[in-house]
């Protein structure tokens, strides 16, 4: 039993840490909290999102982002493009006189062409307020400027198969960022101008703000350094058999150590000090490949988030097993159900529950586990420890 347990532990703490590379989601939730709100309509296929957007679809989106899709239906205008058919017009001559998008040609806008990842970061920046060219960012640099900015993060944009899926996740992350001139969220800014009824975007604010609280928490935490925690894992397989385990976590900025025992047997080891990650495997501690990014291990996309409840100083989350998958970095392993909890005390987290529903390959058939991981705050002072004899 040790061996499955030792396996599953370290799979589920491979198969949680994000790889920063956008995969294969579906943020179908996204689509239809936008829809709610009347800012996405799909087509007459659906939401179509395992599908490239086009410019012309992408220039909708940027309208109705800014809040002026009535504006851009109310207005004429004379555009120099030939290949803009009647229902996109509106939205791309109101862009054109805004000089917010040119064409591909002084007389083609290119309306059947696929929109890139980078062509819309650029356009949601511009939605948030932000000028390529004057606010510390060019279209090349757009990618980057729009992850700094919290619009682009280790889900909802795969830059290399960029497809409407992302055009929602990200559109949805942008409305929970602030805008430049100091509005708390582009939702709030649109719902102020009465471009969004703010009924209808009830729910959505709702999560936007607790999930700001969460984050503005989880700063404040981050910023206490180290931090060692008391941990507990229970591992139980679909023939009910089951196995717990112990053990400490101790995070100081980007070194770790973490160590999960069955008795006095080591189970799962992790150890990264200076950038160097170490794993134990096969009764030894070896080098791994890369090193864990805490900056990424430790944050929760928004566009993942379900629903979000605050209550007496618990953060409950329902997470997104579709979009957690694309974060998965251990093949084969399939996340069914994640939720987490985190308890507050003395403003700093102080416990986190996270309990998964995972199936992954084990000894070459398909296992399926419910695993249940907490963590409870011991101590501000330890410091980061390795196991003796280990190269650094």
């Amino acid at each position: 039993m040790k061996q499955w347990v030792r396996k599953t532990v370290a799979g589920v703490l491979a198969a949680t840490a994000l790889t920063g590379m956008a995969g294969a989601a579906n943020f179908t939730h996204c689509a239809d909290a936008l829809k709610q709100m009347e800012l996405f309509v799909g087509t007459k296929n659906g939401y179509e999102l395992d599908r490239a957007p086009t410019r012309a679809e992408a220039a909708v989106m940027l309208v109705r982002l800014l809040g002026q899709e009535d504006a851009a239906k109310s207005g004429s205008y004379d555009i120099p493009f030939t290949d803009v058919p009647n229902w996109a017009a509106p939205y791309v001559g109101w862009l054109y006189e805004k000089e917010l998008t040119v064409g591909v040609s002084d007389t083609k806008f290119g309306t059947t062409q696929n929109c890139n990842a980078k062509q819309y970061a650029t356009f949601l920046l511009r939605a948030l307020g932000y000028a390529d060219g004057s606010d510390g960012y060019t279209y090349d640099t757009a990618l980057d400027f729009a992850q700094k900015q919290g619009v682009v993060d280790a889900v909802n944009c795969d830059t290399q198969n960029f497809l409407r899926d992302d055009v929602v996740a990200m559109s949805y992350t942008a409305l929970s960022r602030p805008t430049k001139d100091g509005a708390d969220t582009l939702l709030d800014a649109l719902i102020e101008q009465g471009s969004v009824n703010k009924s209808k975007a009830s729910d959505t604010l709702t999560l936007f703000q607790n999930y700001r609280a969460y984050s503005q928490l989880k700063q404040q935490t981050n910023k206490t350094n180290p931090r060692t925690y008391q941990l507990e894992a229970t591992v139980t397989d679909n023939a009910y058999n089951s196995l717990s385990c112990s053990g400490t976590a101790t995070v100081d900025g980007e070194d770790l150590s973490v160590a999960l025992r069955q008795d006095d047997t080591l189970l799962v080891g992790l150890y990264q000090n200076d950038g160097v990650l170490y794993q134990y495997q096969n009764g030894q501690t070896v080098r791994a490949k890369q090193p864990i990014s805490l900056g990424q291990t430790t944050e929760i996309p928004i566009s993942a988030v379900a629903a979000l409840s605050v209550q007496n100083g618990k953060y409950g989350f329902s997470l997104v097993p579709t979009v957690l998958n694309s974060m998965v970095s251990m093949q084969g392993t399939t996340l069914k159900q994640v939720d987490y909890s985190v308890r507050t005390q003395d403003d700093l987290i102080y416990q986190q529950t996270g309990r998964i529903h995972v199936s992954m390959p084990v000894n070459g058939k398909t296992a399926t586990y419910e695993i249940e991981i907490k963590a409870v705050l011991s101590d501000t002072a330890q410091q980061v420890s390795v196991p003796e004899g280990m190269e650094i």
